[in-house]
């Protein structure tokens, strides 16, 4: 397992089930922005309050927050 992945965390708008939120991990950075940037539209706030794109660092424990989209509920006309 490499040293560093890249997880996009989907923070549920209304988590079912005790599961607030889901994740897919990337391998490498350009992969991961990638992905992360297709969420970055408004049928995204149907189902996400937010979604995070994190460096984690297995060797060290940790994690860092590289990006965040804050979704706003969608409203109707």
């Amino acid at each position: 397992m490499p040293g560093i992945t890249y997880t996009i965390r989907f923070i549920h708008r209304n988590p079912r089930g005790g599961i607030p939120c889901e994740e897919q991990e990337h391998l490498s950075l350009a992969e991961a922005w990638n992905a992360f940037r297709l969420f970055a539209e408004p049928d995204s706030a149907d189902l996400y309050s937010e979604i995070e794109l994190i460096e984690r660092n297995w060797e060290e424990g940790s994690e860092r927050l590289l990006a965040r989209l804050t979704l706003g509920e969608r409203y109707g006309f």
